[in-house]
């Protein structure tokens, strides 16, 4: 990795050229592939030596990897199956280890003092991307801005557009344009446990995108990403689909959806798959725009960038990945014995903005320093009490590589009830053959439809 020298050297020139007023600065610029990674990380381990030094992640299959159809995706091999605990967080120590938790699992250990627990692995940072990825993010650091009030994103591509975050609008759009395979996709489904204790399978379906952001073979996209998914189960949903398109300039496009229904063989635009419309294919269990996370426009909030912090999260979550929906589901919580880590994140704040109309008045999303990603998110209520909290196992795909957070654990803290999300099945998420230009439209939508 060498070259990251030139292209740091590249990236700096480039800024001084666009004026003192540009942002990131060319002190910020120059410290991507020293003390920071390509993509922002602190390189560093922290001082005790809990959060490892980054040493370039998971870039490869482990030896024996053998997945199901025989080119890529699931079952992926655990590389650290061998690993035990090297501490239990209970209800007894929980005050020790209080300030390394989220609200949402501290409040799990409130409701069920006497089944919650957190295993605490040795933290591992395996996030790998290709080589490119760190090429484009340091030789194009200056160009990316945000503009209009939604706000859009402009000048940015194939890229991690702000390594550097100065405002949490920045570092959100680090997630929303998260690094996948161009066309990328997976079979999974979604399980809710009410407070009775009782599971009912609410989706199952086939999800493909295409994620043109990420197309380095262009020199820019207006669209981010593209998806159209299908629902196979149950029988009450099954060949209904849905589909959605992402736009960089939010402020000037709105995200569109469309839906399809095999009785009617109609596709039909969906306005209301926004913000805080309820989201079917869970359940009634979280909101539009926190699909994975956050999805849509940020216009009803504030978004603040609140700095970096040590949090216990989900992390490296191989097991969890090929466990049945049998295995991590509880009466409820979900199974305790699911692997998580001591890991950097940043945190973003989001206060709802005065005269916005939405069910929450906060939300706080915690995003894993070394992928951009959101690994757990917080919703809170008119009141200021958590109303709902989610968490998305992080993985590498060692074999795009990738790292990836497709699954959700979710809770509903006012219902008492919770379910798991995106759960794969069969092959699982995984890099998906290219599809024609035409295919993520209302015509080839109709097309593919069947009573």
């Amino acid at each position: 990795m060498n070259h990251w020298k030139t292209l740091t050297a590249l990236a700096v020139a480039a800024l001084a050229a666009q004026g003192a007023a540009a942002a990131p600065t060319a002190a910020d610029i120059a410290r991507l592939g020293k003390d920071l990674t390509p993509v922002g990380a602190e390189k560093a381990a922290n001082k005790d030596g809990s959060i490892p030094e980054w040493t370039g992640g998971l870039c490869k299959p482990p030896a024996g990897y053998k997945p199901l159809n025989g080119k890529n995706g699931a079952p992926r091999i655990d590389p650290f199956a061998g690993e035990k605990p090297l501490y239990t967080i209970t209800s007894a120590n929980l005050d020790k280890y209080a300030d390394k938790l989220d609200d949402g699992q501290k409040y799990l250990f409130k409701l069920h003092p006497d089944t919650y627990h957190v295993d605490v692995y040795p933290s591992h940072r395996t996030a790998c991307y290709p080589d490119w990825v760190y090429e484009n993010t340091i030789k194009r650091a200056a160009n990316p801005k945000l503009v209009g009030d939604a706000p859009g994103l402009e000048g940015a591509h194939a890229q991690i557009p702000f390594p550097i975050p100065k405002t949490g609008y920045e570092a959100m759009y680090n997630f929303i344009t998260a690094f996948h395979p161009v066309y990328f996709g997976g079979d999974w489904n979604t399980w809710l446990m009410d407070s009775s204790g009782n599971k009912t399978l609410v989706t199952r379906a086939t999800t493909v995108y295409r994620f043109d952001y990420w197309d380095n073979t262009k020199s820019g996209a207006d669209e981010i990403s593209a998806l159209i998914n299908t629902n196979n189960a149950p029988a009450s949903k099954s060949g209904s689909m849905d589909m959605r398109i992402g736009w960089a300039r939010m402020d000037q496009k709105e995200p569109k959806a469309w839906s399809y229904t095999p009785g009617q063989r109609r596709v039909r635009l969906a306005p209301e798959f926004t913000y805080d419309t309820v989201a079917a294919q869970y359940g009634g269990l979280i909101v539009f725009d926190e699909i994975s996370g956050f999805d849509g426009k940020m216009d009803r909030f504030d978004f603040k960038l609140v700095g970096k912090k040590e949090l216990i999260l989900p992390y490296n979550s191989f097991k969890f990945q090929n466990s049945s929906y049998e295995d991590v589901m509880q009466p409820h919580h979900h199974n305790p014995d699911l692997r998580q880590e001591l890991h950097r994140v940043w945190v973003v704040e989001a206060t709802r903005k005065p005269g916005a109309r939405h069910i929450y008045s906060k939300k706080v999303f915690y995003l894993d320093e070394d992928s951009w990603n959101v690994i757990s998110y917080q919703a809170y209520d008119d009141a200021g009490k958590l109303y709902r909290f989610q968490m998305f196992p992080a993985w590498q795909a060692y074999d795009m590589p990738a790292p990836l957070t497709q699954d959700l654990i979710a809770y509903d803290f006012v219902k008492n009830g919770y379910g798991v999300g995106s759960l794969q099945v069969g092959s699982g998420w995984r890099a998906w053959a290219p599809v024609p230009a035409n295919f993520f439209t209302p015509d080839a939508m109709a097309g593919m439809g069947v009573r």
